[in-house]
């Protein structure tokens, strides 16, 4: 078994040049059609705020290669519109999940987001409800969309990562 991969967790911001990367990888994880990789750059190229909501971290390995990022906006789905702010686009580059990568960028979020003056934040899953309760936090709901799928909306009260 090999070393886990050492990455460092900046924000977005202060890697500007990341931003296609990150949007390519947000895309080659979910992007699928009606939204083209332009639009997933441009996304993510908004959501690269540095002390106002959206706000992105990235993980960067020591060649400095992205292998993961995360957001925090202020809404995510449109059923919820009440609760804020949400865990957005989180990932992990499929070779290196299970390192530890995704607990690093969601503890940089929370800690972000309690510096912040928030006192509780939520996601919105359909598939990584196991990798968030990891992450401590807890499933809250489950929705009935629409369009027949279900969504689990997880939550947690943020407190500072000294705890």
């Amino acid at each position: 078994m090999s070393a886990p991969l050492i990455v460092s967790i900046d924000l977005l911001a202060d890697h500007r040049d990341l931003i296609p990367v990150v949007g390519e990888l947000r895309w080659r994880e979910w992007g699928h059609p009606p939204e083209k990789l332009e639009w997933w750059v441009d996304i993510t190229g908004r959501e690269a705020g540095r002390d106002d909501l959206p706000v992105t971290w990235v993980a960067i390995d020591p060649d400095r290669q992205v292998v993961g990022a995360v957001g925090l906006g202020q809404f995510d789905i449109e059923e919820r519109r009440d609760r804020s702010p949400w865990v957005l686009g989180m990932i992990v580059e499929a070779q290196y999940r299970g390192q530890g990568i995704g607990g690093k960028l969601m503890k940089a979020l929370e800690a972000w987001a309690y510096h912040y003056g928030y006192s509780q934040a939520w996601v919105a899953s359909d598939g990584a409800v196991d990798f968030y309760q990891k992450c401590g936090w807890e499933l809250a709901e489950i929705i009935s969309r629409s369009s027949g799928e279900t969504m689990s909306i997880l939550s947690k009260s943020l407190k500072t990562n000294k705890e």
